[in-house]
């Protein structure tokens, strides 16, 4: 008997992962002919980001619609209007979309692997977007059975009703699935249910892989 039927991954920063910043400057100079500082940029944007992960911006909300994650990110972003006007509305229009992000250096390689397996894929994600065009643009969206995304749900991970949507739709049972996640206080709520939850490590995973060690959980 196999150890798993399926498996369940977050989307960002997980299997994908967001362009280098000078990727984002370069396109708003090409676009507006303004200059940003590459320096002043990236480290504005890291600021934004662990604000972004702190439990008090999650707690908000920002990932139950469209219109509350729009509303929530430009507020996060504003500080970049500060480097150059709009700025910001340029930031989230990549950052909602698959010019923003790219595939992590072993996302196909593992997610093949799981195919040629008959290991059943789903994502379960937070997001105010839809993040299937991502997976197209880069021919991934082969791999994937069932999106569980949070805001056409109206529900955030932890819940435990995004994960047994997502078991349900794989049509598998909690104790056969295994969630694969970058934070434990979202994709943690997995194991409520009895999902086995891997939360990979807080490393700089396009020069140090970590998806391949899942192949080694799921045979």
């Amino acid at each position: 008997m196999r150890s798993f039927d399926a498996v369940l991954f977050d989307f960002g920063h997980t299997l994908f992962n967001t362009k280098p910043a000078q990727v984002c400057t370069a396109e708003f100079r090409k676009a507006f002919d303004v200059d940003v500082d590459d320096a002043a940029f990236a480290r504005t944007w890291e600021v934004i980001r662990e604000r972004s992960r702190q439990p008090a911006e999650i707690a908000k909300g920002r990932d139950l619609s469209a219109k509350a994650h729009r509303r929530h990110w430009l507020e996060l972003l504003a500080p970049l209007d500060e480097l150059a006007p709009d700025l910001a509305e340029f930031v989230y229009s990549v950052e909602s979309s698959a010019r923003g992000w790219e595939p992590y250096p072993d996302t196909r390689l593992v997610l093949s692997e799981l195919r040629r397996r008959e290991i059943r894929v789903g994502v379960v994600s937070d997001c105010g977007w839809d993040i299937r065009d991502v997976f197209k643009e880069y021919g991934l969206d082969e791999f994937i059975r069932s999106f569980e995304l949070s805001y056409e749900h109206g529900i955030c991970k932890p819940a435990v009703e995004i994960f047994e949507a997502a078991c349900s739709h794989l049509a598998v049972g909690p104790d056969r699935a295994l969630m694969v996640g970058d934070s434990w206080l979202t994709d943690g709520g997995a194991a409520a249910i009895g999902v086995m939850t891997v939360i990979l490590p807080a490393r700089d995973r396009a020069k140090f892989p970590a998806l391949e060690r899942v192949l080694d959980l799921v045979y």
